[in-house]
């Protein structure tokens, strides 16, 4: 009973610090803000975790990484075949990257936006961001090469830039859904008509 309760009070810690730092952000958050918002002293978070800064790291890694690993392997058998759909496979990962953000994505994307932040003066955090950045970085770049090979995204423009233009899309829509969660996410898939070669146009004339 006590590992049970132990594990619950840990995961109340890092849910009300996930809702906290959307809240307030990060530096102006204490561990009595913490502890108090979940009817705890001060004396148990010591007990999960040794800082503020070792409790922010599990929060990354728990709450705030977009993380692809569940369906890199699936994407990249599907990616295999010849007869490969690139457009219904971006679209999945464009739908993935903003369900991944969980049922509250407001409080996802303030909090995330507040780690931003933090990160200009946190050489671990700033690290951590830069490094899941180039993981989506590369994973996009690699279906859109593929889609390049296959005919299906133009080629006028170059790799790097439309995995770049991909990126930009999510995180603006991050930005965009912070200011009117109202906003439609599902858009992002028309937006991306502009790299997909038309279907309809013969490939081969005469």
């Amino acid at each position: 009973m006590k590992y049970s309760t132990g594990k619950e009070t840990k995961r109340k810690i890092i849910d009300a610090t996930f809702q906290l730092m959307a809240d307030k952000g990060f530096d102006a958050l204490s561990i009595d803000d913490i502890m108090t918002s979940i009817g705890r002293t001060k004396g148990s978070f010591y007990v999960h975790f040794k800082s503020k800064e070792e409790l922010l790291y599990e929060v990354m890694r728990t709450r705030l990484d977009r993380g692809h690993g569940q369906m890199a392997e699936e994407i990249l058998k599907e990616l295999s075949k010849d007869n490969c759909n690139v457009r219904a496979i971006l679209e999945r990962v464009t739908d993935e990257i903003h369900s991944s953000s969980g049922q509250n994505r407001l409080t996802w994307a303030f909090a995330f936006y507040h780690l931003l932040i933090h990160s200009r003066k946190n050489e671990f955090v700033r690290e951590w961001l830069e490094s899941n950045e180039d993981q989506w970085s590369n994973f996009l770049r690699m279906i859109v090469k593929r889609g390049q090979e296959l005919g299906q995204i133009r080629t006028d423009v170059d790799t790097q830039t439309i995995t770049n233009m991909c990126m930009a899309i999510v995180v603006g829509y991050d930005i965009l859904f912070m200011l009117n969660p109202q906003i439609d996410f599902s858009e992002v898939n028309h937006i991306h008509d502009w790299m997909f070669v038309n279907d309809q146009n013969p490939k081969n004339e005469g």
